[in-house]
């Protein structure tokens, strides 16, 4: 039962769960992946895992909004004090949120986005409203971006990073990381006031 553990000891087998989704969604993928799997490569009974997630794919939300907890605090640490940041280091910053060793989806292949889409369509992952709001707020805390930037071009340009790795087997791997260089140049061509 949840009941049954500390503050201390659900802290450290939810760190545990989140690892082993990490994990085995790099191995074998997201539409593999099991709750029994995450479950043990955590060294926790199935029963224990719902007692934390109602359902495989509460829990791959969870791991999303972890990775965006993760890229969160790291932008916050470079926000000034009146809450702004300059484009040159917000798209720095950024930047290093798309490796796949920082973000958990550029790992993901094309079918975990399909089973990905199939099943939390619904939340506010992968939604377009959320997305541009996103940066729409965005935009009012980075210094120096044009006043008539438009969020749906950033955000197209995002997504087709995404769009890269989900296709990286019919790509040239080793090439990836320069495209997605040469679309955050793009991104700060198009932004800069």
């Amino acid at each position: 039962m949840a009941g049954d553990f500390s503050d201390k000891e659900r802290e450290e087998i939810r760190q545990k769960l989140l690892d082993s989704g990490y994990e085995l969604s790099t191995d074998i993928g997201l539409k593999k992946m099991t709750v029994a799997m995450i479950a043990g490569s955590a060294g926790i009974a199935v029963g224990t895992f719902y007692s934390f997630y109602a359902s495989k794919e509460e829990f791959v939300i969870a791991i999303i909004r972890d990775t965006e907890m993760r890229f969160e605090n790291e932008m916050a640490k470079h926000f000034s004090k009146d809450g702004t940041i300059s484009l040159k280091k917000f798209l720095e910053v950024f930047r290093g949120n798309f490796k796949p060793e920082n973000n958990i989806l550029l790992r993901m292949k094309l079918d975990d986005w399909v089973w990905l889409k199939s099943h939390i369509s619904d939340s506010a992952y992968l939604n377009k409203t959320t997305d541009i709001k996103k940066y729409e707020f965005l935009f009012t805390r980075i210094k120096g971006i044009r006043q008539d930037a438009d969020p749906g071009v950033v955000v197209n340009f995002i997504k087709s990073i995404y769009a890269l790795y989900q296709n990286r087997d019919s790509l040239f791997e080793d090439s990836l990381q320069t495209n997605v260089d040469l679309i955050f140049e793009t991104v700060y061509r198009y932004l800069k006031a």
